[in-house]
């Protein structure tokens, strides 16, 4: 559910609370929770090269029991024509029949348990997660095997999932979410021409080609012991992971294969996109390829610069004390330095999305439309400021201290910790949120800055624009004329000064496409 308005910035203090206690009892009374993985790496099984991965998180005093099983398989691997294939198959095993009992009967089976098998798929994994109280551990765990081990792929199953991906794309996010529509449609520019150049969800036309067998091979080739990683974390008995190991053995062996990818192309200039579509505000998102991710030294100076601009959903940002504070443009103004999953519904950054190719991006929305053209000119004006002159030595220790502490609240659950040991593992890495500790504790604001002016830029990029009447906005952007910013109320004199820079940046555009959002995502 989304939370609106002023109710959704209360949740957001209430849950940043509730992370404080929680974080806090964590350190007090159950270090293993939390700690254990960080004073030694987490547990790997041993055996042949085909046997899964173990991520095992101990937390003997823990009720619960958190289970992640990864499988390195997205929609990278979905064939050509055939665009969304791999998140079709991970529903035919989340959401559908067992060969042993209808989807109807093992939601039935799961409600008392308080439990889900929940999936997700990304571009380069798919997971399947449930957080289940330890008394029902030895249930849940049934369900979840037989419903990983033996789908039905019943052709029932199989036309409602297909039907729930091509209402996600033609409902949600052309539709209803203008938020995911800009995101999705930003990275299918930056990676246009790349394996990650279409969502997981696939296209209409995509699903529209897929069939049974074709999930059913899909299945057989990936969903694999080499390509498994199981993550369990809590207060599970004794041996469980190596025992949840050996009942997933009845997977096919399968064989890890090399799944290095090429960098995408570099944007050639500044290209727009204008998403026409009938709707009262304006959504804007840019941004570009990034050569580093977060195993590399570099990422954590960024991760500094990144946060002094605007963290997701924080109001400290300069993005947002300087469009929405100052100059009330619109609600939210962040900025990213590593791809987002489902941002209207998340406050802390999810788990288990990892890539070996990143981007960064600026999200500004909503906005009326007549300050359209000003508010993505302040965007990339704020970035220019902090590419051209970084921080002062002041908002770097703010910052960094921000950010060390921050950092601790996305781990506040079982399944956050686990999910983050197992990104991890996946990236070949410390512990993630450790590192954020142990890098930030020698970064600098010399080191800030530079990786500042050598990673930020405004010289090129892509941008899109979900907006009606598209076309006039495009002319404008052609034009690249003059937008000025009207105001209602009396405004300080040198912010009207800094407007008159901003209203009339240069942005150039190399091309200005307008795309009807009934195109969007088809092909």
């Amino acid at each position: 559910m989304q939370i609106a308005g002023n109710a959704r910035e209360i949740a957001a203090a209430f849950a940043a609370l509730l992370g404080v206690l929680a974080m806090t009892a964590a350190t007090a009374g159950s270090a293993a929770a939390q700690g254990s993985a960080a004073a030694a790496p987490p547990a790997a099984a041993g055996g042949p090269a085909d046997a899964p991965e173990i991520v095992a998180l101990p937390s003997p005093s823990s009720p619960l029991v958190a289970i992640r099983l990864l499988f390195r398989a997205g929609s990278i691997d979905d064939p050509p024509g055939k665009e969304g294939l791999a998140g079709l198959t991970a529903l035919m095993v989340a959401e559908a029949s067992t060969a042993k009992r209808p989807y109807s009967q093992l939601l039935e089976d799961l409600y008392p348990l308080a439990a889900e098998i929940g999936s997700d798929t990304d571009r380069e994994v798919t997971v399947f997660s449930g957080t289940v109280a330890r008394a029902a551990l030895d249930t849940y765990t049934g369900l979840l095997e037989e419903a990983l081990l033996t789908p039905a792929f019943s052709e029932s199953d199989f036309r409602r999932n297909q039907q729930q991906l091509l209402s996600y794309l033609t409902n949600t996010l052309r539709a209803s979410n203008d938020e995911l529509l800009g995101l999705e449609a930003l990275q299918q520019r930056i990676f246009a021409g790349h394996p990650y150049g279409h969502a997981p969800a696939g296209t209409v036309a995509g699903l529209g080609s897929i069939t049974l067998d074709d999930v059913r091979q899909f299945y057989r080739r990936h969903y694999t012991r080499a390509n498994l990683m199981i993550g369990v974390a809590g207060g599970y008995p004794e041996g469980f992971p190596a025992r949840l190991a050996r009942d997933l053995g009845s997977l096919p062996a399968g064989s890890r294969e090399a799944r290095t990818l090429p960098p995408p192309a570099p944007p050639a200039g500044r290209h727009i996109t204008l998403i026409d579509k009938e709707t009262a505000s304006v959504g804007v998102h840019f941004g570009f390829p990034l050569p580093i991710t977060r195993k590399d030294a570099d990422f954590y100076p960024l991760m500094v610069a990144n946060s002094f601009l605007g963290e997701h959903r924080t109001f400290n940002g300069l993005l947002m004390v300087q469009l929405r504070q100052i100059r009330g443009l619109n609600y939210g103004d962040y900025s990213y330095i590593e791809y987002w999953h489902n941002p209207p519904f998340t406050y802390h950054p999810p788990p288990n999305v990892p890539r070996q190719r990143q981007y960064f991006s600026v999200w500004v929305r909503p906005v009326v439309p007549a300050d359209a053209h000003f508010a993505l000119r302040a965007a990339l004006y704020e970035v220019r400021q902090v590419q051209a002159h970084g921080l002062t030595p002041e908002q770097f220790e703010l910052t960094r201290n921000f950010l060390l502490n921050y950092s601790k609240l996305w781990v506040q659950d079982l399944s956050s910790r686990l999910g983050y040991q197992m990104d991890s593992r996946y990236y070949g890495m410390p512990y993630f949120i450790d590192e954020i500790q142990s890098r930030l504790a020698h970064v600098t604001a010399e080191d800030v800055n530079r990786a500042a002016r050598k990673y930020l830029s405004t010289d090129a990029f892509d941008a899109v624009l979900v907006t009606a009447n598209a076309a006039k906005l495009a002319e404008a952007l052609k034009q690249d004329q003059p937008s000025p910013k009207q105001y209602n109320s009396q405004v300080a004199p040198d912010v009207l000064e800094t407007d008159k820079q901003i209203g009339t940046l240069a942005i150039k555009p190399t091309a200005v496409d307008v795309v009807p959002v009934d195109q969007v995502f088809q092909k």
